[in-house]
C-alpha cells in the first residue's frame, strides 16, 4: 500500500493530516493578531472542543494523524534535529536560537516550535525591537493545508505569501521527508528548498478534480509565478494534463480557491454563486499541457462550464441557498469550505444552515457530529451524509474543514 496517493479531491479517505490548536493560540493578543494574520484573537478552548468534533468524526472515518505527534518523532534523530533546527533558524532569521533548541528535548522542542518563543528584552537591541517574538507562534498551523499538499504520489511544501506562516512549511517539509508513515521520496514542489520571494502557492488554493486535471486559483496567497512554477512541475511529471486557473478577487473572503469552491462528489461542488456562477465573477483559463512542449492557453467563460470540456460534470450546491445575503453571510463563515471523506460524504460547520438544507434537497443529508462520535449514526452503513460540526471559534481563523485537513492517502 502506497504511504501517498491523492488523485482526487472525492476518493474514500485513508489517511489524513491535522493539528489541534494549542497555546499557539494564547500567544495572541489584540495587537499581534494582525501579525499572525487573523483578524481578532481566538478562544482556545472552545477552538479546541470544536477541533475535536472534526477529529472525532475522522476517527470513525480514516486515520487521522497529529502534526505535533510526527514531528516529535522525526526530532528523535539527532541529525535531522540538527537540520531542521538550522533551517528554522535559518529561514527565520533567529541563528541566536539554535543553541538552546539543540539541547532541548524532542517532545518539548516540537511543542515550543509550534507554541513560539517571546523575545527577551536582555539587550539595548532587542528591548527596542519591534517584534514580539524570538520564534513567532504557528497559530495558522491547524490549517494544515495550506503548508502541503499530496497531488497523485508526490508532495510538494507550500512557498508561503506571509514569511510568519514559513515555519509551518519548513517543519511540513522534514516531516514529509522523514517520518516513516508519510514519506515521500518524490517531492513536486518544496517551497523550503528552492524558495522564491515572488513565486508563492498554498495548498488552499489547488484542488486535484482528477488524476490528470487540478483547480489552481490565483489569489493574495498563490502567484502567477508561482503557478507558472508549479505548471513546470507538472509539465516534468506528466500525470497532469489539465490546469484550470481561477483568478480570483483580492479579497479576505477568497482568500483561497477552496473558500468559493470545493468538491464533494462525482457530480456535485459547493460553489458560492457571485463569483464562481455569475457571469464575469471570475476569469478562468484553461492551460492543456497534454503536449508539455506546445500547451495551449485559453480564456472560458464560466469554471463549471470549462471543466465539462475535460468530461468533468458538476452540478452547484449554492453556499447559503438562493438569498445572496445568506450566500454572502455563509461563505464568509467557511459555508463553501467542506472536506470530502468519500463521494458524497462531507464534513463542514453546520451554523451554515442554509448551506446545508441545500445539500440535503441534493441528496446529502445533514448528520450531528455529535451523533456520529457517540456512536448513535453510524457513518459506515450511510451512502451520503454531510456532518456539521460546531465552528462559530474556528472560523474566526480564517478557514473551514478542508482548511484543517491535509489528505496523505485516498484510495
Amino acid at each position: 500500500m502506497k504511504n501517498i496517493q491523492v488523485s482526487s479531491e472525492i476518493a474514500p479517505l485513508k489517511t489524513v493530516l491535522i493539528h489541534t490548536p494549542g497555546a499557539e493560540l494564547n500567544q495572541m493578543t489584540p495587537e499581534t493578531a494582525e501579525e499572525l494574520l487573523y483578524d481578532d484573537i481566538l478562544n482556545l478552548e472552545a477552538a479546541r472542543s470544536q477541533h475535536a468534533q472534526l477529529e472525532g468524526v475522522l476517527q470513525k472515518t480514516a486515520r487521522p494523524l497529529q502534526v505535533k505527534s510526527l514531528l516529535s518523532e522525526v526530532l528523535k534523530d539527532e541529525k535531522i534535529k540538527h537540520h531542521l533546527i538550522h533551517d528554522f533558524c535559518t529561514l527565520l532569521n533567529t541563528p541566536e536560537m539554535e543553541k538552546q533548541l539543540r539541547e532541548t528535548e524532542p517532545e518539548l522542542l516540537a511543542n515550543q516550535l509550534i507554541t513560539g518563543t517571546p523575545l527577551k528584552r536582555d539587550t539595548l537591541g532587542r528591548f527596542l525591537s519591534p517584534r514580539h517574538f524570538a520564534l513567532p507562534p504557528l497559530p495558522n498551523l491547524f490549517f494544515t493545508r495550506d503548508a502541503a499538499m499530496v497531488i497523485n504520489e508526490r508532495v510538494f511544501i507550500g512557498t508561503m505569501a506571509n514569511p510568519i506562516r514559513t515555519a509551518e512549511a519548513v517543519l511540513m517539509s522534514y516531516i514529509f521527508r522523514h517520518h516513516s508513515i508519510v514519506k515521500c521520496k518524490k517531492f513536486l514542489a518544496d517551497g523550503v528548498k528552492e524558495p522564491t520571494s515572488r513565486a508563492t502557492f498554498e495548498g488552499g488554493d489547488i484542488l486535484i478534480l482528477r488524476e490528470d486535471t487540478v483547480l489552481i486559483g490565483m489569489s493574495e496567497r498563490t502567484s502567477i509565478p508561482g503557478i507558472d512554477y508549479l505548471v513546470e512541475q507538472f509539465k516534468a511529471n506528466r500525470k497532469i494534463k489539465h490546469i484550470f486557473v481561477v483568478i480570483l478577487p483580492k479579497i479576505r473572503a477568497a482568500i483561497h480557491l477552496d473558500m468559493v469552491f470545493t468538491m464533494i462528489d462525482y457530480d456535485k461542488a459547493v460553489v458560492f454563486p457571485p463569483l464562481i456562477l455569475a457571469k464575469d465573477g471570475v476569469d478562468v483559463i484553461h492551460m492543456n499541457i497534454s503536449d508539455p512542449e506546445h500547451p495551449k492557453l485559453e480564456r472560458v467563460p464560466y469554471l463549471l462550464e470549462a471543466l465539462r470540456r475535460v468530461d468533468i460534470n458538476l452540478e452547484p450546491v449554492f453556499c447559503g441557498g438562493q438569498n445572496e445575503l445568506y450566500q454572502r453571510r455563509e461563505q464568509w463563515q467557511s459555508g463553501a469550505n467542506f472536506f470530502t471523506i468519500g463521494p458524497g460524504k462531507i464534513i463542514g460547520y453546520g451554523m451554515n444552515t442554509f448551506t446545508y438544507e441545500e445539500l440535503t434537497k441534493a441528496g446529502i443529508p445533514r448528520v450531528e457530529a455529535a451523533d456520529v462520535i457517540e456512536g448513535k449514526v453510524d457513518l459506515n452503513t450511510m451512502d451520503k451524509y454531510a456532518v456539521a460540526i460546531s465552528g462559530n471559534e474556528l472560523t474566526r481563523g480564517g478557514g473551514g474543514c478542508r482548511c484543517m485537513t491535509m489528505p496523505v492517502s485516498r484510495g
